[in-house]
C-alpha cells in the first residue's frame, strides 16, 4: 500500500529523537520572528487602516427583518428621546412599502400615534434615525416627514439601504502632518495613476486602499433627484452657535437648512472633550458636528443601529449629502420637542465627542465609535477700540478641504460681529496667520478694512478668498493646519485721503532721481504734507506717469496669467504672489512708461519668441521696480484712499543720478518730524516695503 503523505511526515517525525524535536521547535521560533520582523507595529497599523478603507459588510447586533416581510398593516414601535437622555418608545403601523428610482430604492410610509406622537405634536426633526421595530426586528428608520400636515405620518428608510452607506471606502484624515509633495516631477507619467504613484504623492491614502477608481464609486450610489418640497428631512434645521445672526443665516443656506441660534461657547455647555468607551445604543440621541468651541455648527438626530465593532448607521438621511467625511459625532441632550405648524423640533444641545462620522450619504450616516480625526483650530483675537474690551475665542473645524473653506470664513467674521455687538460702517485692522504643516513658520497677512455701510462684508471677501487658497491649493494639504486672527475694529473712519502731488516741471532724464510732495488729509482732520523721491526707469522715454495711490486701486494686473505666459507652479510662488497682492493700508508712489518706439521696433526686429512674451511674476515685477527705485510701497496707519496721476517729459540717455534705488539718504530725508508723525505713514524700512507704527 502507498504511503501517503501525511502518514510518511507522522513516521519521520516519530522517529526524530527529543533533542531534534528542540532543535525543530527553536528554528520554528526563529522563523516566526522573521516573519514578525517583516511586520512592525506600524506596519500592523497601516493594514487596520487598509482594513477600514475595504467595503465590509455592516452587520446590526439587532436581528433585522427583510423588507420583502414587511406588509400593510404591521405593528411596530419607533425609539427615541424626547426629554433628556431616556430612550421611549411609541407606536406605529405599516401602511405601505413604496419602490422608488434612486437612493434610498424604497421607503416605508408609517403613521406614529400615542402619547409621546401627540404631546409632540407629532413626528418632529431630530427624530431622524429612530429605529423602527415590527416583531422585536429591526425594519429601518424615520428619515423623512411632511411640512403643515398632521404631522403623524411619515416615511422610514429600509435598513437594507442603510446599511450600503458602508459600501464606500472611509478617508479618516491622519494625525500625521501631511506628506510634502514635490514642487517638480519625478519622472514621465504613463498610463493612469497607478497605485504606486499614489502612494508616492499621497501615502495616507493608498495605505487606505483608496484607487483612483475611487472618485467615481463616491458618486455612484448619490441620488441627485431632489425632494418634492412638501417633504423634508427630519434634520431640517442645524444649530449655529456664537454668531450674528445674519452669518448664522448665512451658514444655514450653504448647509440647505433653516438656523437655529444655539449652541457652542464654553459658558453653554463647556468646551467638548473628546471621550472614550460611549456605550451606544439605538435611539439615543447624537449630534453631528462640523464646528464646536466657541463657534458651533452641529445637527441633532437618532442613532438608527449598532455593529459588534463600533461602527453604526443614524439619521436615515444625508447630513448635507458630503459623501467621505470627518465630522465628529457627539452624545446629545434633548431639551424638549417644540410643536410647530410646520414642522416640530427636538431642542437641545450636543455634548462630549464620541466618535467620527465617515459616511454621509442618501441612505444616511455611518460612523466610528472610538475613532477620532484631526481638527482645524481657529483662534480669534478681538479688541474693540471704542469700548476698551478685548476677547478672545477659538472653535474646531473638520478638516476637510472644501467643508472647511465655505464655512470657516463666515463663522470667524461671524463672531467679529456678534462680540462688537453691531454691523455696520467702520473700520478694522485685521492681521490673519495661517500655519500648518508645510508652513513651519506660518504665512501672515495684514490688511485694514473701511465701510460706509458694511465693513465686516469687505473682511468676508478677503477671508474668503485666503481660506479657498489654503484649504483647496492644488499643491500642497496642509495638515495639521491652523488659522489665528487678530482684530481691532472701530466705528471710526480710519480713512487719509491723498489730495495732491506736487512734482517739478522737468523735463527729466532717465534715471534721474525726481522728489515731490503729497498732500494727505486724515478723515476731518487738517492735511499735511510729506516729501518722497523715486528713480524714473531708465528704458522709458517721452511721457512717463507718476502715480500716487491707495494699495489696490489702479493696481496693474497679471499679465503672464491673462496672455497664458506662465502658470503658479508651486505653494511658495502662490504665496508670493498674494504677498505682492496690495492691501488697503499701503500708499504705492511708483512711474509708469514707456520704451521708445525706436527701441521697441529694434527689440521686435531682433527678438526671439520668448523674448516678446512677459511672463515674469508680479512678485518679481514689484521687486525689480523696488530694487530700481521707480516705486515705493508703503504702509500706513489707514485704509488708504485716492488716486493721483501726474505726467513728466522725459528725454535724452539715462543718467546715473538715481542711482542706488530708494537709498539712505531719501529715507531720511522723508521720516516724519514733529506732531504730524502719529498721523503718517512711518517711512522706517523694512524690505520688501516700507511699514508704519500699530494702529
Amino acid at each position: 500500500m502507498r504511503e501517503t503523505g501525511f502518514w510518511r511526515v507522522w513516521r519521520v517525525w516519530r522517529g526524530i529523537s527529543f533533542t531534534g524535536a528542540a532543535v525543530i521547535v527553536f528554528l520554528s521560533f526563529l522563523c516566526a520572528l522573521c516573519i514578525l520582523s517583516l511586520f512592525p507595529p506600524d506596519a500592523a497599523q497601516a493594514a487596520q487602516r487598509e482594513e477600514r478603507g475595504k467595503f465590509k459588510p455592516f452587520i446590526p447586533i439587532d436581528p433585522i427583518i427583510p423588507l420583502q416581510e414587511v406588509k400593510t398593516g404591521m405593528k411596530g414601535v419607533c425609539r427615541t428621546v424626547v426629554r433628556g437622555n431616556e430612550i421611549v418608545s411609541f407606536p406605529v403601523e405599516i401602511l405601505d412599502v413604496i419602490p422608488r428610482a434612486g437612493t434610498p430604492k424604497n421607503f416605508i410610509l408609517i403613521r406614529a400615534s400615542g402619547k409621546i406622537i401627540d404631546d409632540s405634536g407629532g413626528i418632529a426633526a431630530g427624530m431622524s434615525g429612530s429605529p423602527l421595530y415590527i416583531d422585536g426586528r429591526l425594519a429601518g428608520a424615520i428619515g423623512y416627514a411632511w411640512r403643515f400636515s398632521r404631522h403623524d405620518m411619515g416615511l422610514v428608510t429600509p435598513i437594507e439601504d442603510m446599511m450600503e452607506v458602508w459600501n464606500y471606502p472611509e478617508r479618516i484624515p491622519s494625525f500625521d502632518p501631511a506628506p510634502i509633495v514635490p514642487e517638480k516631477p519625478k519622472g514621465p507619467a504613463s498610463g493612469d495613476i497607478s497605485e504606486r504613484w499614489l502612494r508616492l504623492v499621497s501615502p495616507d491614502l493608498a495605505s487606505r486602499g483608496v484607487k483612483s477608481a475611487d472618485r467615481s464609486a463616491d458618486v455612484s450610489g448619490v441620488d441627485f433627484e431632489e425632494q418634492p418640497d412638501s417633504i423634508d428631512d427630519l434634520n431640517g434645521y442645524v444649530f449655529v452657535g456664537g454668531l450674528s445672526e445674519r452669518m448664522t443665516e448665512r451658514v444655514g443656506e450653504i448647509m440647505g437648512k433653516k438656523a437655529l441660534p444655539f449652541g457652542g461657547g464654553s459658558e453653554a455647555n463647556g468646551q467638548k472633550k473628546a471621550k472614550l468607551g460611549a456605550k451606544l445604543v439605538p435611539g439615543m440621541a447624537i449630534g453631528a458636528s462640523l464646528a464646536w468651541g466657541d463657534v458651533e455648527v452641529s445637527v441633532i438626530g437618532t442613532l438608527s443601529a449598532v455593529a459588534e465593532d463600533g461602527r453604526f448607521v443614524a439619521f436615515a438621511h444625508p447630513f448635507v449629502n458630503f459623501g467621505p467625511t470627518a465630522a465628529v459625532v457627539t452624545e446629545a441632550t434633548i431639551s424638549r420637542v417644540i410643536p410647530g405648524m410646520e414642522t416640530p423640533f427636538k431642542f437641545g444641545y450636543t455634548g462630549d465627542i464620541i466618535g467620527i462620522i465617515t459616511q454621509d450619504r442618501p441612505q444616511g450616516l455611518g460612523g466610528r465609535a472610538g475613532v477620532f480625526a484631526p481638527a482645524a483650530s481657529c483662534t480669534l483675537n478681538l479688541r474693540d477700540v471704542d469700548a476698551g474690551r478685548s476677547f478672545k475665542r477659538s472653535f474646531q473645524m473638520v478638516q476637510d478641504k472644501f467643508q472647511f473653506s465655505e464655512i470657516t470664513s463666515y463663522a470667524i467674521v461671524g463672531l467679529v460681529e456678534n462680540l462688537w455687538g453691531r454691523s455696520g460702517a467702520g473700520s478694522a485692522k485685521v492681521t490673519a496667520t495661517f500655519s500648518g504643516g508645510a508652513l513651519p513658520e506660518g504665512w501672515k497677512r495684514t490688511n485694514v478694512f473701511f465701510s460706509e455701510k458694511d465693513v465686516a462684508k469687505d473682511m468676508l471677501k478677503e477671508f474668503n478668498l485666503l481660506t479657498q487658497i489654503f484649504a483647496v491649493n492644488q499643491f500642497q494639504e496642509l495638515r495639521p493646519f491652523g488659522i489665528d486672527v487678530d482684530v481691532e475694529i472701530t466705528e471710526e473712519p480710519r480713512v487719509i485721503f491723498i489730495e495732491d502731488v506736487t512734482a517739478p516741471s522737468g523735463p527729466f532724464r532717465p534715471g534721474e532721481r525726481v522728489s515731490f510732495d503729497i498732500t494727505l488729509r486724515p478723515w476731518r482732520k487738517a492735511p499735511f504734507v510729506r516729501s518722497y523721491s523715486l528713480v524714473i526707469p531708465k528704458n522709458v522715454s517721452g511721457i512717463c506717469e507718476l502715480l500716487v495711490r491707495g494699495g489696490g486701486i489702479a493696481e496693474e494686473g497679471a499679465e503672464y496669467l491673462e496672455a497664458g505666459w506662465r502658470s503658479i507652479s508651486s505653494l511658495p510662488i502662490l504665496l508670493d504672489e498674494i504677498d505682492a497682492k496690495e492691501t488697503n493700508d499701503q500708499m504705492v508712489l511708483e512711474f509708469r512708461g514707456q520704451e521708445t518706439l525706436e527701441n521697441q521696433i529694434k527689440k521686435a526686429r531682433n527678438a526671439e519668441p520668448e523674448d516678446l512674451m512677459n511672463d515674469k511674476l508680479k512678485s518679481e515685477i514689484r521687486s525689480e521696480k523696488m530694487k530700481e527705485g521707480s516705486m515705493r510701497v508703503i504702509r500706513t496707519n489707514y485704509y488708504v484712499d485716492g488716486l493721483i496721476n501726474r505726467l513728466l517729459k522725459i528725454e535724452g540717455e539715462a543718467s546715473d543720478a538715481g542711482k542706488g534705488g530708494a537709498g539712505q539718504e531719501s529715507r531720511e530725508k522723508d521720516e516724519p518730524k514733529g506732531e504730524d508723525a502719529a498721523e503718517t505713514p512711518d517711512t522706517k524700512k523694512t524690505e520688501p516695503q516700507e511699514t508704519a507704527r500699530g494702529w
